[in-house]
C-alpha cells in the first residue's frame, strides 16, 4: 500500500518539529511549510528511508508543488524557489508577513546556505530510491510525480488521445444546418468559429471551446443544446455541469437568459453532484469506469476552474460513446487544486480539430475589453495605455499603498448595503451586493481580503458601533465556504445580513432562488466587503475595483489580474503600481504539468512502473 500523503501537523502549521537537516534549514526559512515536511518526514520513516537524503529532500518539494497548484516538480526549479527571497517574499502567501494587527514582519530569510543537488544527479538519486520503489513518487518525463497525480495525469491523457478516434452517434446534417441559422449573429445566428464548435460536437465525441467573456460561449452552448435536442431517434441524455454551485447556478441562468435557449434540459449541477460524492470524502464518487454516467452527452462550463484529480474522475466516468464538451477561458486563473486541464487541453490537442477558440467579442466594450485583451496577449504597454485612458469605464488609481481614503466608493457601498439590509428589503439588498465587488489575490497581509473587510468594517464602526461588537451584524455582506445542502447553499453563494421581525436574518441568493436562514445556522460563511479573486471566478458585478498586489507577491500573474478585470460588467477601477501591473501582465503562472506534452506525443502513450523516463 502507497503511504498517506494527507498532511497532518499540529502547533503552528508553518513548522515541523520532525524535520531534519536541509528541511529543517528550508522549513525554518518559510522555503517549505510544517505539512510539506511532516508528511515527507512520515512516509520515509515508514520506508526506513533517511529523512537527510536528496530523495527526501525531493518528496518534500513534490508535496511542495502540489500545495502551490502543479501536479509534477521539475528538479531544476526548486533552485528558484530557495533563492532571491526579493522575489518570492510571500511564498506561503503574504500570511507569513502579517502579525495580528495587520503590520508587516520581516520576510523569511535562509539562516546559512543551503546546498542542493545538482539537477541531473537528484533526479538519479530520486529514480533508485525506496520512494520510488514504493510507489510514492513517480520519475516520468523528467519530473517527480506524487503517485495519485501521475496516474491521473496519464489517465487524462491516454483517454482524450482514445476519445480523438472514438466514434459517437450521428446527428442529421440538415439538423445541424437548421441550428447553423442563415440569419446573422444579431438575430441569433452564429459566428464562423461558434458555428464550429456546433458541428464539432455534431461530429466528435470530444470539444474544447474556449473564449474570454463575452465571446459567445453561452449563445454557443445554447445552439450545441437545440441541436442536440433537434436529433432523430431516441431523446439523449444531456447533462449540464460546472465545478462550483455558484458556476453552475450562473450557467443555468446565462443559458435561460440566451435568445437561443433550446428546449428544456436538466438543469446544471456540480461535477461532485453529476458524479455521485459518496460521503466522507471528496475523491471517490458512485460513477466511475465501473458504474459510468448513464448521459449520452456531458457539457461542463468554467472548465478552467477544474484540478487534475476531478478531471479524471469525469473521464473515466464518460460512458465509451458519450460526447464531452468542455467550455471554459484558459487565460482565467486554474483551479484552486492541483493543476492547470483546461490550458493543458488546449496547448496538447491544438494541432487537432477538437479545440475551438472563440474571439470575436460581441459583448465586452470599451477599454475594459482593451485591458482584457492586452492581458491575454501579455502586452503590458496595451495594458497600460488602456488604464491611462479618459474611457469612462476604467479607472487606473496608481498607488503603491491603497487605502481606503483612495477609494471612498468601497465604504459607500458598504454604507448602502447596511442602510438597505436596516430596511428590511432583503431583495434590495441582494441587488445591491450583486452591483460590486472588490477583489484581493490575497487572503491575508495588507493587500489581502482580511485586512481590508476590518477596513471597511472599522469605516463603518466609526458610524454604527455594533458593527465590532456583533459577529452577524445587519449589513454584514456573507460568502458561503463550503456546500451545506441541508440548508440549501452552495460554496460560492453570498448573501447579506438583514433586519428581520424577530432579529438578525441571513438572506442567501442561491442560483434563482432566495434562501432566508438563521445566520447562526450558517457555520461556513466569511465576510465578503472584500473577496479573494479565486472566489470571484465564475461571477460577475457591475462595479469591480482590483487591488493589485506588490512586485514580491508570487500571485501577481497574468491571469490573477485578467480574471479580476474580466468580473467587471460596467466599471473597472485597478489599484496599484504601474510596475506591478506590468509584471502581472507579463508573467504567466507557472504550473508544471506533463500532461500537454503526453497529448502531443503519441509515444508517450500509457505508463508502467518500473518504466521511468
Amino acid at each position: 500500500m502507497t503511504p498517506s500523503t494527507a498532511p497532518t501537523t499540529t502547533g503552528d502549521p508553518a513548522l515541523s518539529v520532525t524535520a531534519e537537516g536541509r528541511l529543517k534549514t528550508l522549513n525554518d526559512a518559510g522555503f517549505l511549510d510544517g505539512s510539506d515536511c511532516v508528511v515527507a518526514v512520515r512516509i520515509c520513516r515508514q520506508l526506513d528511508e533517511e529523512v537527510t537524503t536528496d530523495a527526501a529532500l525531493a518528496l518534500a518539494f513534490a508535496i511542495r508543488a502540489v500545495r502551490d497548484g502543479s501536479t509534477s516538480l521539475a528538479l531544476e526549479s526548486v533552485a528558484s524557489l530557495t533563492a532571491g527571497q526579493d522575489d518570492e517574499a510571500d511564498l506561503a502567501d503574504e500570511a507569513d508577513l502579517v502579525d495580528e494587527n495587520g503590520g508587516e514582519r520581516e520576510a523569511p530569510t535562509v539562516g546559512g546556505t543551503v546546498e542542493l543537488p545538482e539537477p541531473g544527479p537528484w533526479l538519479d538519486a530520486v529514480r533508485s530510491s525506496s520512494l520510488v520503489t514504493a510507489g510514492v513518487l513517480r520519475v516520468d518525463l523528467g519530473r517527480v510525480y506524487l503517485d495519485r497525480y501521475h496516474a491521473d495525469e496519464v489517465l487524462i491523457a491516454d483517454a482524450m488521445r482514445a476519445r480523438l478516434t472514438s466514434s459517437v452517434p450521428p446527428v442529421d446534417p440538415a439538423v445541424v444546418d437548421d441550428v447553423m441559422g442563415q440569419d446573422g449573429l444579431d438575430a441569433g445566428g452564429l459566428d464562423e468559429a461558434q458555428a464550429a464548435a456546433v458541428r464539432s460536437v455534431a461530429e466528435r465525441a470530444t470539444t474544447v471551446l474556449t473564449g474570454g467573456p463575452g465571446m459567445g460561449k453561452t449563445h454557443t452552448i445554447s445552439r450545441v443544446l437545440r441541436m442536440l435536442g433537434a436529433s432523430t431517434g431516441q431523446p439523449l441524455r444531456i447533462a449540464l455541469a460546472a465545478p462550483t454551485g455558484k458556476a453552475a447556478a450562473r450557467m443555468n441562468e446565462m443559458i435561460e437568459s440566451d435568445p437561443g435557449h433550446a428546449s428544456p434540459v436538466s438543469p446544471a449541477v456540480t461535477l461532485h453532484r453529476l458524479l455521485g460524492a459518496l460521503p466522507g470524502t471528496t475523491q471517490r464518487f458512485r460513477h466511475d469506469a465501473r458504474n459510468p454516467l448513464p448521459h449520452d452527452v456531458v457539457i461542463v462550463d468554467e472548465a478552467s476552474m477544474v484540478s487534475l484529480t476531478l478531471m479524471a474522475r469525469l473521464i473515466e466516468a464518460l460512458a465509451p460513446d458519450s460526447r464531452l464538451l468542455l467550455v471554459g477561458d484558459p487565460d482565467q486563473l486554474a483551479s484552486v487544486e492541483a493543476g492547470s486541464v483546461l490550458a493543458d487541453l488546449v496547448h496538447g490537442l491544438e494541432a487537432e480539430d477538437v479545440v475551438v477558440r472563440l474571439t470575436k467579442n460581441h459583448r465586452v466594450q470599451g477599454m475594459r475589453g482593451d485591458v482584457a485583451a492586452g492581458l491575454r496577449a501579455g502586452d503590458a504597454d496595451a495594458v497600460l495605455n488602456a488604464l491611462d485612458s479618459a474611457d469612462e469605464d476604467v479607472t487606473f488609481v496608481e498607488t503603491e499603498a491603497p487605502s481606503l481614503e483612495l477609494l471612498p466608493d468601497v465604504v459607500r457601498h458598504a454604507v448602502r448595503l447596511r442602510e438597505l439590509a436596516l430596511s428590511g428589503d432583503p431583495d434590495a439588498a441582494l441587488d445591491h451586493l450583486d452591483t460590486f465587488r472588490l477583489l484581493c489575490a490575497h487572503r491575508q497581509g495588507p493587500f489581502g481580503t482580511r485586512h481590508w473587510n476590518r477596513l471597511v468594517e472599522r469605516a463603518l464602526a466609526d458610524r454604527v458601533p455594533d458593527v465590532l461588537l456583533q459577529t452577524m451584524y445587519v449589513g454584514r455582506p456573507i460568502l458561503v465556504t463550503r456546500n451545506d445542502y441541508a440548508l440549501g447553499v452552495r460554496n460560492g453563494d453570498a448573501g447579506v445580513i438583514v433586519r428581520g421581525e424577530d432579529g438578525p436574518l441571513a438572506v442567501i441568493r442561491s442560483g434563482s432562488e432566495r434562501l432566508a436562514v438563521s445566520p447562526w445556522r450558517l457555520s461556513d460563511v466569511e465576510t465578503m466587503h472584500a473577496m479573494t479573486v479565486h472566489k470571484a471566478q465564475g461571477g460577475q458585478a457591475d462595479d469591480v475595483v482590483v487591488i493589485v498586489p506588490p512586485l514580491r507577491s508570487r500571485l501577481l500573474t497574468r491571469e490573477t489580474l485578467y480574471t479580476a478585470v474580466t468580473r467587471a460588467s460596467a466599471q473597472l477601477t485597478i489599484v496599484g503600481s504601474r510596475d506591478a501591473v506590468r509584471h502581472a501582465a507579463q508573467t504567466p503562472a507557472q504550473r508544471s504539468s506533463g500532461l500537454a506534452e503526453r497529448l502531443r506525443n503519441d509515444d508517450l502513450a500509457g505508463w508502467q512502473p518500473g518504466h521511468e523516463r
